[in-house]
């Protein structure tokens, strides 16, 4: 009986997802990969109504690793699971279920956190380089409050339609920042473009 447990084990995790890459070289692997996912727009459906984003060409590593997780289901059933004060809402995978990379630092110039974009959120420990959390993000819904983040946090897309279902999760009724009932929603590429 033991062994079966172990066998089930060892199947469920050989059949997890690929999410993590090598810190060693995150950034080669997604430049290697970037051919294979060339997409920029994306979809994430919420009971409050669907969000529609747009990744920036200029934050190449930033997109590739978003859509790469996208496509394995990573942004699948997750939530919105902080609403930042008078600056955003940030969801995306908790820290307790964070991957063991980061993605390198692509601040642009042009790339301001103001109203409608999103950008990655990132770890304050050993990490002076800024590089970016791989899972969680944040959508900018105040660009005063959000001016302190530039060059702070890379910004690697915008809100091309659901600015009204983003400003709707972050009405919601939350405790210090922690919503009372978070937004879950699923991520999927966005056909239509």
């Amino acid at each position: 009986m033991r062994y079966l447990f172990i066998l089930f084990v060892l199947g469920i995790v050989a059949c997890k997802p690929k999410w993590k890459l090598n810190q060693e070289n995150v950034g080669k692997q997604l430049t290697q990969i970037a051919s294979e996912h060339p997409e920029k727009h994306i979809q994430f459906e919420t009971r409050l109504g669907d969000i529609f984003i747009e990744l920036d060409a200029r934050t190449p590593l930033h997109r590739v690793n978003f859509i790469r997780l996208v496509k394995l289901g990573y942004f699948t059933d997750r939530l919105f699971y902080r609403n930042i004060y008078d600056s955003g809402i940030q969801g995306g995978g908790e820290y307790l279920d964070r991957l063991d990379y980061l993605v390198p630092a692509e601040y642009v110039d042009d790339l301001k956190p103001v109203r409608g974009t999103i950008a990655m959120a990132r770890y304050d420990e050993g990490n002076p380089q800024k590089s970016s959390s791989p899972t969680e993000f944040f959508i900018i819904t105040d660009s005063e409050q959000a001016a302190p983040y530039y060059k702070n946090y890379v910004v690697f897309g915008k809100v091309t339609h659901g600015m009204a279902v983003v400003d709707s999760i972050k009405k919601e009724r939350s405790f210090d920042e922690r919503p009372v009932v978070p937004v879950r929603f699923t991520i999927s590429i966005d056909e239509d473009h």
